[in-house]
């Protein structure tokens, strides 16, 4: 499916995209003020092996504002500054004000300390300022999807990246501060050790092809013509969801405009099934597992949505032994959830 990217220059010299199904022309009205210079660096931790991030400027970041201020809708004519200063839109990115992770950053000028090289994003979905993903039409989920490729094959060509991360969190109990549909991606300059471990099992035991080509009947949710939706056998949240292309690609840009429009359904029925289980706007992680640098042809492009509810008024919260260790603890059998979930009318 064709789509239009206009670029624009913010005032304090970030780059926005804003993606529509045509070519469209803008009114650009009042942008917020800079300066911009955030200096994240990393630090390396002996013990677990990893890096850490830092960045203490992201203290200052926007946290609920009223809806009349809010950073992530459309800007009116002399409206209030916005982070997206046009009078509309259809699906815009841009460069996170308080990010983890900056291309410019310089580090401490140490080599314990180094710069932090990457880019954290900024995906508002739409300029509706309430409501979820699967409020908006599927052919503007699928431009939404062809706006997370389009930044993934931008962001995994510069020598500094290693990951490109798309993924959404939705709900307070996952903190979230601003309740406008978004979401983030995140280019880290290395591999986080939990994606490489799962990139490289993928090479050996090929879980993923397995669970395209042979699902059990018993954990799909919904069978589709160009996508399966699923609750893995060993998902470690309860209600956890995959949505998978039946054909392997590396990012929906390599889908037929057939194929993506369907991904586009399956996506838009897993989070609408999850929200009428509960009966309210389901806390969750939704996360676009593109493969790493190096993984290409090994790595299927996929979803996968990590619920924070466990049933009606519960949530869960990961324990202390689940924190500490990375072992967790699951209430509802996934073959269960499965099946209530397809019990959900949608």
């Amino acid at each position: 499916m064709d789509f239009h990217r206009h670029d624009h220059r913010k005032q304090d010299g970030r780059s926005l995209y804003l993606y529509s199904r045509e070519k469209r022309d803008y009114t650009v009205t009042n942008d917020v003020e800079g300066p911009y210079a955030p200096n994240p660096h990393l630090r390396w931790h002996p013990l677990r092996r990893e890096w850490v991030a830092y960045n203490a400027g992201r203290n200052t970041r926007t946290l609920n504002p009223p809806k009349d201020f809010n950073p992530l809708a459309p800007v009116q004519v002399d409206g209030f500054p916005g982070e997206i200063p046009v009078t509309d839109f259809e699906v815009a990115v841009f460069e996170n004000r308080w990010p983890g992770l900056a291309m410019h950053a310089v580090g401490l000028g140490d080599d314990d300390r180094p710069a932090a090289k990457g880019a954290c994003e900024v995906v508002v979905y739409s300029t509706q300022d309430d409501g979820s993903l699967h409020d908006l039409p599927v052919d503007h989920i699928a431009l939404l999807l062809q706006a997370w490729a389009d930044r993934y094959r931008a962001l995994s060509a510069l020598p500094e990246v290693q990951y490109v991360l798309p993924f959404e969190s939705r709900g307070a109990h996952v903190g979230v501060t601003l309740p406008h549909p978004h979401g983030q991606i995140y280019a880290f300059p290395f591999l986080p050790p939990m994606v490489e471990r799962q990139a490289r099992a993928q090479m050996e035991n090929q879980a993923l092809t397995r669970l395209v080509h042979a699902p059990d009947p018993q954990f799909v949710v919904e069978d589709r013509d160009h996508a399966v939706t699923l609750c893995p056998e060993y998902g470690r949240y309860p209600y956890e969801c995959w949505i998978m292309p039946k054909q392997p690609v590396s990012a929906p840009d390599e889908m037929s405009d057939e194929a993506l429009l369907d991904f586009a359904h399956a996506l838009k029925h897993a989070t609408k099934r999850l929200d009428a289980l509960f009966g309210n706007k389901t806390p969750l992680v939704l996360w676009c597992a593109l493969p790493p640098k190096g993984f290409e042809s090994s790595w299927p492009f996929h979803i996968q949505i990590w619920p924070m509810q466990r049933g009606e008024n519960t949530f869960k919260f990961l324990a202390s032994v689940e924190q500490i260790t990375g072992v967790y603890l699951v209430d509802v059998l996934p073959e269960d959830a499965a099946q209530q979930l397809r019990d959900v009318t949608v």
